[in-house]
């Protein structure tokens, strides 16, 4: 795979992605190596993988794993590198939406041609309209996550639907709000706190491997401060983001930061 750089070209940004796309459709789970996009952002590696697990959740948006090449005549490698992989996801919240350029050609790899749609290409109508409606109380989706389901639907038939769904406030990842707001807290202590607090449930579902893949979904009273929208990376699964507006309101109510 090649390395993407500040001075990389529309094209060879739009090849990179096609790549990537094609490992997702594939079932990867983790198709992104870092060392091939964080040139696009940070000045240096260190920078980019410390922000990576500040902002992020291991086993969950990325993977670690030791690189142990054995130097000549060693019998072990003294220093040997971390490489980490990217979920799709995390890729387009990391990398991605920080360059304006680089996100307008990752949209037209990638939101042109929801996998949503690959998930139930072959049922009735009767079979989409009832899964769907499942879907979406199951996963308590979002506004555009309903709508993007609909879209399956409806375009096919030549239904008319909306382009978009009236915003109820600006969503970001938790990892982007901790920051922002400066509370050192971890993503993974958050979602504990939010688990404990009733705001949020961890689901399951099946892995490409045939295993047990866990995710977040924010459940009732939790749904005050943040939607549940289809993880791009896996459609069976949900990405929980939270209202900017709010969040300092949210982590007064989870005893993680005080009212001054």
């Amino acid at each position: 795979m090649m390395q993407l750089s500040k001075s990389s070209s529309g094209e060879e940004i739009k090849k990179y992605f096609s790549a990537i796309l094609k490992l997702a459709k594939a079932s990867e789970e983790y198709p992104v190596n870092l060392d091939e996009v964080w040139m696009l952002v940070y000045e240096r590696r260190d920078d980019a993988v410390r922000a990576l697990k500040r902002d992020f959740i291991e086993n969950e948006d990325f993977t670690a794993y030791r690189k142990d090449a054995v130097p000549e005549n060693q019998s072990f490698n003294p220093n040997p590198k971390i490489e980490y992989d990217l979920s799709l996801s995390c890729l387009e919240y990391f990398i991605v939406k920080k360059v304006r350029s680089v996100f307008e050609v990752y949209r037209k790899v990638f939101h042109k041609a929801p996998e949503i749609a690959k998930q139930i290409k072959s049922a009735t109508i009767k079979d989409k309209i009832v899964v769907a409606d499942w879907l979406t109380g199951f996963l308590n989706l979002n506004e555009s996550s309903k709508l993007t389901l609909a879209k399956t639907i409806a375009d096919p038939l030549g239904l008319p639907t909306p382009d978009y769904t009236p915003s109820k406030g600006v969503l970001k990842s938790a990892g982007e709000l901790l920051k922002e707001n400066e509370c050192t807290v971890s993503a993974q202590a958050f979602n504990q706190k939010m688990i404990e607090k009733g705001f949020m449930v961890e689901r399951s579902r099946q892995s490409s491997n045939g295993g047990t893949k866990k995710f977040k979904s924010i459940t009732g009273e939790g749904l005050n401060f943040g939607e549940n929208q289809v993880n791009p990376n896996n459609p069976k699964s949900t990405q929980p983001l939270y209202y900017e507006d709010k969040f300092i309101e949210l982590l007064v109510v989870l005893q993680l930061k005080q009212i001054a």
